[in-house]
């Protein structure tokens, strides 16, 4: 029987078909990557930031430890005393109002709680920050950022320390102070953030004042923020527009592929 021949178009078309192979292979293959990524980003945690300046007039403080005396919604300039001197702030560092915090008497290191992130998880970043007035460099008084762990049903809960930074308000007036914590779990939920006031320990007068402005946290979507306010500032609503506006149009991108 003689042997069959393939036909010089048949070997042709064999050697076309391994290319169109691999760029359909390449394009599974880049396929199934993108949707993995998309996947990945789809549960990832969204990024949520809110402020709170104090301009309501009305928010103070959440709770506090410890001698704090006199948190009042404040605006315009403000006279003080450190303990030795007399001393004041000519306005808030933005908008038209600031927090006002004292130390009296004297005594341990008061703190302020100014923020309250609840239901967050293991792994969970916040990030928060606040302005302090400071015009003593070098010495106290001077604020710093810190923060504990507590129930999510009672922020005057105490679970442990959250630690913080050890930078304090640097004396040259309006200075930011801030910190990043990792959530670790553990048998809570909430973390409080404070502004823990540093008072001079001599003088007459057994009371020093302090002044707190433009606070800012940022937590995972899931996490509950709460101020002293009722609800968020407009700068607030602002940053949250803009996030769901950009992840709109990274949506829209996406049905277009």
């Amino acid at each position: 029987m003689p042997e069959k021949r393939l036909r010089e178009d048949d070997c042709t078309g064999t050697a076309r078909s391994i290319p169109r192979f691999r760029r359909r292979l390449f394009m599974l293959v880049k396929t199934l990557i993108a949707a993995g990524v998309a996947l990945a980003t789809s549960q990832a945690h969204a990024l949520q930031i809110l402020d709170y300046g104090w301009e309501d007039g009305v928010g103070t403080i959440l709770g506090s430890f410890g001698n704090l005396a006199d948190a009042t919604n404040v605006s315009g300039p403000q006279s003080g005393s450190d303990g030795d001197s007399s001393y004041g702030v000519s306005g808030a560092r933005s908008g038209s109002r600031f927090l006002h915090v004292a130390e009296a008497p004297l005594s341990g290191t008061p703190q302020a709680y100014l923020a309250f992130v609840t239901g967050l998880q293991a792994g969970d970043l916040v990030s928060a920050s606040f302005w302090g007035y400071d015009s003593s460099a070098g010495t106290n008084p001077s604020l710093r950022i810190w923060g504990h762990y507590a129930d999510a049903a009672d922020i005057n809960s105490y679970v442990k320390s959250a630690g913080g930074s050890n930078t304090y308000t640097d004396g040259s007036g309006w200075s930011e102070l801030s910190n990043t914590w990792t959530f670790d779990g553990g048998a809570t939920d909430g973390l409080v953030i404070e502004a823990r006031l540093y008072s001079m320990t001599v003088g007459g007068n057994d009371r020093t004042d302090f002044w707190i402005d433009d606070l800012r946290i940022s937590a995972p979507d899931h996490a509950t923020i709460q101020f002293a306010a009722a609800v968020p500032e407009p700068e607030s609503y602002a940053l949250m527009l803009a996030g769901l506006g950009m992840m709109g149009v990274i949506a829209r991108r996406r049905s277009r592929r």
